[in-house]
């Protein structure tokens, strides 16, 4: 079992995740009316809850700083030793920095800490913070490691709000989630840490973390890169994944991803009601925290716990009329219960959803589902490797392909695309669009659209954000758009790491998923236009 050992939150409101719930059950809240972001001005005032102060430690960036400083009393409180070679460290991060690849970030951090294990950046947009704790759990899970340190830390900057203000996302007031008049989401940071180890031993509910992570799914909707899908497929299929893990008569409540923005919470809500569960509680912490992006997930999650622990379900601050054409059970002040296991919900940009589902239950009162085949190996049907030697566009022509967007699409996306296309060329019927996985990863992030998106805001004379640029600086929208192509409604995920072959790790815990039969994997590179590479292979599950 993947049990929750030590965790530690900080954000606008605090140090501390004792902190941080005193707070939030006291209707605290950091969000007010900003118009810079760390010292640059923005032309259009925004509602956000920030940092007055980043930390600053020399020979690192605020955002490395900030990953430190919640990472060390979380891992002083585990009392492990995150030095030893079966501890792994995984980033949960929208942008990171800017200008400096995550997995650069997430190699400093880690050697802070003494540990030289490989570390794993999750990059899923808004649904980072749950990814990253589902691929902890399939690597303590699967692999050789013992110990897995989360951190989940996103820093406000220019760029982003700016990106969020060209989609017309953010509101002029501190949001409302789930609300009548709801009209927008606020931009919040924070950093969240929690330390997970595998243990074998049976815990009973009066030991001091008694948490343990079940599992959980990531799905794609198959429908929008920027959008929510008006089915919910894609999150209805990770409640209802989810539930199987759960005995249903314990469960306290769904923490859902409750941005205030008009789309997304009518999605939320009907993904509840095909889940059948609107007699569920839900709580949602944007109205207090803002979206703090890649810390969301963990620091979301934190908090849940811990208010359980007290018997109690959080608020949805913001929340007064409903608002959503399905109704869902929620609540402005906090409520109290004596069940012990709740979900996890987030959605983002590039289609994903995800959610994970944890309990407090003893050994002999858990499901006795898994979420993992440890016999089951891998098998690859088909493999491509695409360089700067060949031109993409020219490629693409050469497949007799029509397909009208591919020429809106970034390179990035370009050449997923025709990688794409050339390895299932043959592969036929094996394709099942309902249990194909795309796990792909690269070092550089989205670099290329990141320079192209920052010309649009860099004369502040001149300022003119875009968000056909914007929604590109994603690395992981590559993954919505062939599950859009494709029609693959499994899982898609990217991750930043040092190099291709610390790809395969994953790939193989993540293969042993039961509702994955088959996956396109592998590595997708693109610094410029002339400057590429893809890897990329085309395997399927069997059992020995």
């Amino acid at each position: 079992m993947i049990q929750l050992i030590a965790d530690h939150i900080i954000t606008p409101l605090g140090e501390g995740t004792e902190n941080n719930l005193n707070a939030v059950l006291r209707g605290e809240s950091c969000l007010r009316l900003h118009n810079e972001v760390h010292g640059e001005p923005v032309p259009e005032p925004f509602v956000g809850s920030l940092f007055e102060h980043l930390p600053q430690r020399q020979g690192f960036t605020p955002f490395e700083s900030l990953c430190i400083a919640v990472a060390e009393p979380a891992i002083k409180q585990a009392g492990v030793d995150v030095s030893a070679a079966d501890c792994i460290f995984i980033i949960s991060t929208t942008k990171g920095n800017i200008w400096t690849s995550p997995a650069d970030s997430a190699r400093k951090i880690a050697t802070f800490f003494g540990n030289n294990s490989t570390p794993v950046v999750v990059s899923t947009a808004c649904t980072s913070g749950v990814t990253a704790q589902l691929t902890a759990y399939r690597l303590l899970s699967r692999s050789k490691y013992k110990t897995a340190v989360i951190i989940g830390c996103d820093v406000q900057t220019l760029f982003v709000v700016s990106g969020f203000q060209s989609f017309k996302a953010l509101s002029p007031n501190p949001c409302k989630p789930f609300d009548a008049e709801r009209d927008g989401l606020n931009a919040g940071e924070a950093a969240a840490a929690m330390i997970l180890q595998q243990t074998d031993s049976p815990f009973s509910a009066s030991a001091e973390h008694p948490w343990t992570l079940l599992g959980g799914s990531v799905h794609n909707d198959a429908n929008h890169i920027s959008g929510p899908s008006r089915t919910a497929e894609g999150s209805m299929r990770c409640l209802n994944d989810a539930c199987e893990l759960l005995l249903p008569d314990n469960l306290a409540c769904i923490s859902v991803h409750g941005t205030g923005t008009m789309y997304n919470d009518e999605m939320e809500a009907l993904a509840i009601h095909r889940a059948g569960l609107e007699d569920v509680p839900v709580s949602g912490l944007k109205g207090i925290y803002g979206h703090a992006m890649g810390a969301a997930g963990l620091m979301e999650t934190i908090l849940t716990i811990h208010a359980l622990n007290r018997g109690i379900i959080l608020p949805t601050i913001g929340f007064s009329k409903q608002g959503t054409t399905y109704a869902v059970n929620l609540s402005a002040k906090p409520r109290t219960t004596e069940k012990h296991a709740f979900i996890k919900l987030l959605s983002g940009f590039g289609g994903v959803n995800a959610a994970v589902a944890w309990s407090r239950e003893t050994v002999s009162e858990q499901s006795a589902t898994t979420t993992l085949d440890n016999s089951c190996s891998i098998r690859i049907v088909n493999e491509i490797h695409i360089s700067q030697q060949n031109d993409i566009n020219n490629l693409y022509r050469s497949l007799g392909v029509n397909y009208p967007k591919f020429f809106k699409m970034d390179s990035l996306c370009r050449l997923g695309f025709v990688a794409t296309e050339l390895l299932l060329k043959e592969c036929g019927d094996e394709i099942d669009v309902e249990n194909t996985a795309l796990i792909l990863a690269n070092h550089s992030a989205s670099i290329q659209n990141d320079t192209a998106y920052q010309a649009t805001i860099a004369d502040p004379h001149s300022f003119f954000p875009s968000p056909a640029l914007f929604v590109y600086t994603l690395p992981n929208i590559v993954a919505g758009e062939l599950a859009i192509r494709h029609h693959l409604f499994g899982e898609t995920s990217f991750y930043i790491l040092e190099k291709e072959t610390d790809l395969q790790p994953i790939i193989d815990a993540t293969i042993c998923s039961p509702d994955i039969n088959s996956a396109i994997v592998g590595w997708l590179e693109c610094t410029d236009k002339t400057h590429y590479e893809a890897h990329l292979k085309f395997v399927s599950k069997t059992n020995d």
